[in-house]
């Protein structure tokens, strides 16, 4: 179980007395699973103090933007971005369309190659963000004209 020193100045038994009283001393079980809870508890206390202050942060955040949302809601702001967010909505809906309807075309059958992971990925993102901004434009439209009984 233990060598011999080949090292000077450490006789061998006093290197095989060494090693026999590293091998024996060992952490008990009850005081390691003692650390690990304690620390388990320190970590749920960590969490919860820097939530706190985090939460603290951000209502003084949300009660200083306040009053530029009030500013930013007015017709002057809000209407433009609502027709901008409708028109790029529509044109992104257009092209994906124009392209589906070009790719399937009977012309292009002798270059069309199968789309890849990627491109599916890019264009089914690309198809629900536009159709959620329809709903979403759609929907506040809606909602304003029901609490401030006004066109847009």
């Amino acid at each position: 179980m233990a060598q011999r020193s080949e090292m000077p100045g450490l006789p061998g038994k006093e290197f095989v007395q060494a090693t026999e009283d590293f091998e024996q001393s060992h952490i008990p079980l009850k005081r390691s699973w003692g650390a690990f809870f304690l620390a388990t508890i320190e970590a749920v206390c960590l969490f919860v103090v820097t939530a706190g202050r985090t939460g603290i942060a951000l209502s003084a955040i949300s009660a200083s933007v306040t009053g530029w949302i009030t500013f930013l809601h007015r017709d002057i702001f809000r209407i433009p971005a609502l027709l901008l967010a409708i028109i790029g909505s529509v044109l992104n809906l257009w092209i994906l369309w124009r392209f589906y309807r070009l790719r399937n075309a009977p012309s292009a059958a002798w270059r069309k190659r199968p789309l890849t992971a990627k491109e599916r990925w890019r264009i089914s993102i690309v198809l629900v963000l536009s159709v959620l901004t329809l709903f979403t434009a759609a929907f506040e439209i809606h909602l304003h004209r029901l609490t401030h009984h006004s066109f847009m």
